[in-house]
């Protein structure tokens, strides 16, 4: 069996596909064809690539907190409302 997927790898090597979700399996042979085409920027990678960045940095921000700046943080929680919205 053939699936085929279109997309385009990041300078990480990272593949992004056109559609929205693609679960690309592991450990299978691949053929892997580059063509000449550059990708044309659009609205959900760009959306992808803002969120992977935001998610980054949370990720980051959270594992330079200490054990005791994260109970603090849990002491406050209920006695301020924290929201934000992300569009995707």
């Amino acid at each position: 069996m053939i699936q085929t997927y279109q997309g385009y790898f990041t300078e990480s090597g990272r593949f992004i596909s056109d559609s929205l979700l693609v679960q690309i399996p592991i450990m299978r042979r691949a053929i892997v064809n580059i063509l000449d085409d550059e990708v044309v920027s659009n609205a959900v990678t760009d959306k992808e690539s803002s969120l992977k960045k935001l998610f980054s940095q949370a990720e980051q921000a959270e594992s330079a907190l200490t054990e005791e700046e994260w109970e603090e943080f849990e002491n406050l929680r209920p006695q301020i409302h924290l929201s934000r919205v992300v569009d995707l």
